[in-house]
């Protein structure tokens, strides 16, 4: 078996790679208390501290004093909305924000050259009239996919050169800029630039950019980039409009009749090429995972089937992301070290199966490791199950519940830091004696399990599986991760056992052997609602 570290050192190394940032953007894990579910027989969560997962973190920078004043600011301090242009009465229209000159303030203005950009002049319309006193902006973009969906490196890769030019000497300018996400978190900033400063200027730039993880975050889908300008005009002259600018749009502008200009300018909402995001999944475990019971199997050494609960919940909306077609792994005949180690010639250990991405994770694990299969099969094929002591004993339960702690800590290590383990325990297929829900065995009805098992042994089935119920729900407990759900299936069957007259769920001694006492197509059903039931949001 070989031994796995708490994160694979070289999957460490990738998820760096991810949200690696062009310009300094700042990442990190955002500690939060996680929200308290209420347990019931179905789910068991635990609050606890945990991790985000990959999230924009901006460091918002002390303020900056304008040159020349006592006005501090703070970049994007100001809630941002699209505006139409707006000008006082009478302002000269320009292309872009325009001064309001009298004669006689006209003598504090120093001209300037008319800006541009990359070599091209900004382009007046025809009703402009010539000669006005006017700031414009560009913003030039660039942007590439890299990687592939459900892949660690699938990262948007965004650039941006934004630019401010006048035709006449500012006294002070203030700038900068960052990218909002306009999907998923609509108006959440991914980045911001730190501010710049001018004195005396009539010119100013500013770049940056970042690489957004598309299987880390579930945003950044649609972007905009925002350009922030605090315009100072020479005393004794004022704003007068902000005038369209062709490619951009305002999302502020104040200070029109002062000589202090605030606005922010956007490119409009693009599209980064990422796709839309998806709640990656992966489903482990044994045989009442991988689908035993339900042919056809895709793999007939792990009887891996369509029909098995991790494929009935494909496109279930959770957190308003639907789950994606799982990466099925579970095995038929696994235990716990088959997670960790191949179990078949050329069949991966389950746990490979596992990305930093994937959100959620089933499982169904460690009857096998109590042999409890073997046992029933043996049970209705003659041996005593009710007179040589317990099926399981405690000493087996304790050293499997153990091991299961383990494992899960394992898997939500691997896994990303604010997905889901849903760990489901086995439901009871043999009729419990003292369930009235459960009608016993009769010679015109299943006699063949009437005769294998009589009513003793049938007891003895049921509590043992009731015993490895409970040492699951204590693995999960002992865990302490709210993020690590118990999902009971004991009762699941519940009147839908062998024998029931109201349809039955699971086989009881078949051919294959192999099938026998697993869940059949309806029965997967069931799991799977019971699954999607009790799923809790990401």
């Amino acid at each position: 078996m070989t031994s796995r570290g708490v994160v694979p050192s070289g999957r460490r190394t990738r998820l760096l790679a991810v949200v690696a940032v062009i310009g300094g953007l700042l990442v990190s894990g955002q500690p939060a208390l996680a929200a308290t579910s209420t347990a019931d027989d179905n789910a068991v969560t635990l609050p606890v501290a945990r991790s985000e997962g990959w999230q924009p973190d901006i460091q918002t920078p002390d303020p900056v004093t304008l040159p020349g004043t006592t006005k501090k600011i703070t970049p994007f301090a100001t809630p941002l909305k699209p505006q139409q242009p707006k000008a006082l009465p009478g302002a000269t229209k320009g292309p872009g924000a325009t001064l309001k000159v009298d004669s006689a303030a006209r003598a504090a203005i120093r001209k300037a050259d008319e800006p541009t950009f990359r070599g091209v002049a900004p382009q007046a319309g025809p009703d402009d009239p010539p000669g006005g006193l006017y700031c414009t902006e560009a913003i030039t973009r660039s942007g590439s996919v890299s990687g592939a969906p459900n892949q660690t490196n699938y990262a948007a890769n965004i650039s941006y050169l934004a630019e401010f030019g006048c035709n006449f000497w500012l006294s002070a300018a203030y700038i900068a800029s960052g990218v909002i996400d306009r999907s998923r978190f609509d108006g959440q900033f991914l980045y911001t630039t730190a501010p710049q400063s001018y004195g005396q200027t009539y010119y100013g730039a500013t770049s940056g950019g970042l690489s957004i993880p598309g299987e880390m975050f579930d945003g950044g889908r649609s972007v905009e980039i925002a350009f922030e300008l605090y315009l100072l005009a020479p005393a004794g002259v004022y704003w007068g409009g902000c005038f369209p600018i062709p490619g951009l749009r305002y999302l502020l502008c104040e200070g029109l009749g002062t000589n202090l200009l605030h606005i922010v300018l956007g490119t409009g909402a693009f599209g980064t090429g990422l796709q839309p995001p998806v709640i990656r999944y992966v489903a482990l475990g044994d045989s009442y995972s991988s689908g035993t019971g339900a042919p056809p199997y895709s793999h007939e050494e792990c009887r891996r089937s369509s029909l098995t609960y991790s494929n009935l919940i494909a496109g279930t909306i959770l957190s308003g992301l639907p789950v994606d077609r799982p990466t099925l792994a579970a095995c038929h005949g696994g235990k716990i070290v088959d997670l960790y180690a191949s179990q078949h010639p050329g069949v991966p250990p389950q746990l490979d199966a596992i990305q930093p991405h994937t959100r959620l994770v089933t499982l169904t694990i460690g009857g096998n490791d109590l042999d409890f299969s073997l046992k029933l099969t043996g049970c209705y094929l003659g041996a005593d199950c009710s007179g040589s002591g317990p099926l399981v004993t405690q000493q087996q339960l304790d050293q499997v519940r153990v091991q299961l702690t383990a494992l899960y800590r394992q898997i939500r290590a691997e896994m990303h830091p604010n997905g889901r383990l849903m760990v489901l325990s086995y439901p009871a297929v043999v009729p419990n004696p003292d369930d009235p829900a459960d009608p016993p065995p009769t010679q015109d009805r299943c006699p063949n399990l009437g005769g294998n098992l009589i009513e003793s042994e049938r007891r003895a089935i049921y509590t043992a599986t009731a015993q490895t119920d409970r040492m699951i729900r204590d693995a999960v407990l002992a865990t302490g991760d709210s993020r690590v759900t118990y999902v009971n299936g004991l009762e699941l069957f519940r009147g839908h056992r062998l024998c029931s007259t109201s349809g039955v769920w699971a086989h009881g001694l078949t051919s294959p052997v192999s099938d026998s006492f697993h869940p059949n197509a309806s029965g997967y059903q069931a799991m799977a609602a019971r699954l999607a039931q009790v799923l809790p949001p990401l």
